[in-house]
């Protein structure tokens, strides 16, 4: 029976030379996987094509990038296992070490690091994987650990909500926030403003009181490149980091909280209680992040659909009733264009029939009209030819 693994793992620092990716790795195996033993993975060829494919199918680039802003990171250890008196093999943190491995010293811009964050890939804190290897089953324990129970994923709203501190605190730019966290700065744009969004309508809006996090992705939905209609529908305003459009934003805050209105013995509105407000996000029109692409697809192609939406209709109804309309519209486009090129056809024939003595008598434009009717023959043979298919 196995042993605890904590009893099977200690701290120390292996320089970043004397690491070595796994060709074993677990992501790597398939129904053709040939084993490689521990003498032929540290080859310079074997550990070449390990860091090709953890490249090519892992998304280190983004992983380097990191690094490159924030150094190395020790948040995480990586686990290894000795082989020789210089030389482990990564059981635990694969992708981390190929990023750090491939890590000049030069930005992609050409830049040099600075010397602090250089400093940081010299030695690698790790924990040293003493246990027993049968099969090679270390890497599969240690990553399965890892990768299937998991990380907890924080939710969007903190993960903005700490973008938005670190651009704050620093004055970075959305490319340099995005640097730290692997965004481009278009990504760290849009979590950023979906934060300063959800903000205002949570002080300002009087759905404001029922607003909690889990509404926060629609609003960084809301700067993606397929919203961009109702954002201005919203206007946004960059200088300002809010929306100008007061009497709007209610409107779509609304869509999410369609809550009953109950007045109490005097008249005045009463405020609903935790399971109403609960009841209603559970109703809400819009249920899914791209209800809002549907959203401003009704902005950008259907005024009366998107009015219909407004005033109480579904959404999916709604945007299926645009779609109709605009295949329609365009079926009625294609009839016109063409009655459009037989009328044309039609008066061609009728002109050239009717050629004018002037246009025969004089030879340059006899010689225009020749090339022309060249031309003519030319095309009617073809589509004589398609027609006879």
């Amino acid at each position: 029976m196995r042993g605890p693994l904590a009893v099977d793992l200690r701290s120390i620092e292996v320089p970043l030379s004397q690491l070595f990716l796994d060709p074993n790795n677990p992501r790597f195996v398939g129904s053709e996987w040939v084993y490689i033993s521990d003498d032929d993975a540290v080859k310079s060829d074997i550990q070449e094509s390990t860091s090709d494919r953890l490249f090519s199918e892992h998304d280190v680039d983004k992983l380097k990038s990191i690094m490159e802003y924030n150094g190395y990171l020790p948040i995480d250890r990586v686990v290894v296992r000795k082989i020789s008196e210089d030389a482990y093999i990564v059981l635990e943190g694969n992708r981390r070490i190929c990023a750090a491995k491939s890590i000049n010293g030069h930005s992609d811009s050409g830049d040099p690091l600075p010397v602090a964050i250089v400093e940081t890939f010299k030695k690698i804190p790790c924990l040293l994987y003493e246990g027993a290897n049968e099969d090679g089953d270390a890497s599969w324990i240690f990553q399965g650990l890892r990768h299937i129970s998991g990380i907890s994923e924080w939710p969007a709203f903190n993960k903005a909500k700490l973008i938005v501190e670190q651009m704050e605190s620093r004055e970075l730019s959305f490319t340099e926030v995005g640097k730290g966290f692997g965004l481009s700065a278009f990504g760290a744009a849009q979590w950023v403003r979906g934060y300063y969004a959800f903000q205002q309508a949570k002080d300002e809006t009087e759905f404001g009181r029922y607003i909690d996090e889990k509404i926060y992705p629609f609003f960084q939905e809301l700067f993606g490149r397929s919203s961009i209609a109702l954002k201005e529908w919203l206007r946004w305003s960059e200088d300002e980091k809010k929306f100008q459009d007061a009497a709007n934003l209610n409107e779509f805050v609304s869509w999410f909280y369609p809550v009953e209105r109950a007045e109490d013995d005097d008249g005045v509105d009463r405020e609903p209680s935790k399971a109403e407000v609960n009841e209603a996000w559970g109703r809400r029109r819009i249920s899914k992040r791209d209800d809002l692409r549907s959203v401003t697809y009704l902005i950008q192609k259907s005024s009366k659909n998107w009015m219909e939406f407004r005033s109480g209709t579904d959404i999916d109804k709604s945007y299926n009733r645009a779609l109709l309309d605009e295949l329609e519209h365009d079926r009625d486009e294609e009839k016109n264009a063409v009655e459009k090129f037989f009328s044309i056809l039609d008066e061609a024939d009728k002109q050239l029939r009717d050629t004018p003595l002037s246009v025969l008598s004089d030879d340059g434009n006899k010689e225009r009209l020749n090339v022309i009717l060249a031309s003519l023959r030319q095309t009617e043979e073809k589509i004589r030819g398609l027609l006879n298919k």
